[in-house]
């Protein structure tokens, strides 16, 4: 077979091939740069990168889920990472409406070695995560307050987009 293969090569760069068969070589010759192609592009896996990753092991699993759409899950690897959350359905007062409100904490060994807990809530009041290493916003500053009294218009968005109108004081 090899030797068909070097003989038609040989033919079709010399240029002895006959007219009749250029069409078909040409299609072989494109053929086969094309298969040259797709295994040069192939993926190259390096071994070392596979065996460096430790294997983790699932110690215990739940997964539990009602008609409604509550449901629970939990799980605990042997790297130390624990994940736990509980979401409970709020019916809307429309039909297809409503909220979902979830609770749960994950915990994981950080590279320093520690152990490390996050509990969270999710809710329509978004996203609220509670752990002493997480950073804590700065308090607010004197002059922040102060605006807020003086020009309440200011922070209608904090009111629920309610322009608080102060009232004219009487005195009688």
């Amino acid at each position: 077979m090899a030797v068909i293969w070097w003989n038609l090569w040989d033919r079709m760069t010399t240029g002895r091939l006959q007219a009749a068969y250029i069409p078909t070589c040409r299609r072989l010759q494109f053929a086969f740069l094309l298969v040259v192609a797709v295994v040069a592009a192939a993926p190259q896996f390096d071994q070392q990168q596979f065996v460096s990753q430790p294997q983790v092991r699932i110690l215990s699993q739940k997964n539990e889920q009602d008609q409604i759409g509550n449901y629970e899950y939990a799980y605990e690897q042997d790297n130390g990472q624990r994940v736990q959350e509980v979401g409970r359905v709020a019916p809307g007062s429309q039909p297809e409406t409503g909220s979902i409100e979830q609770q749960g904490s994950f915990e994981f060994v950080g590279d320093d070695g520690n152990t490390y807990r996050v509990d969270y809530t999710a809710n329509e009041g978004g996203f609220q995560p509670q752990a002493p290493h997480l950073p804590v916003a700065p308090a607010q500053i004197p002059e922040y307050a102060q605006l807020r009294q003086e020009h309440p218009e200011l922070f209608w968005a904090e009111n629920g987009g309610a322009v608080i109108q102060q009232q004219p004081q009487q005195f009688f």
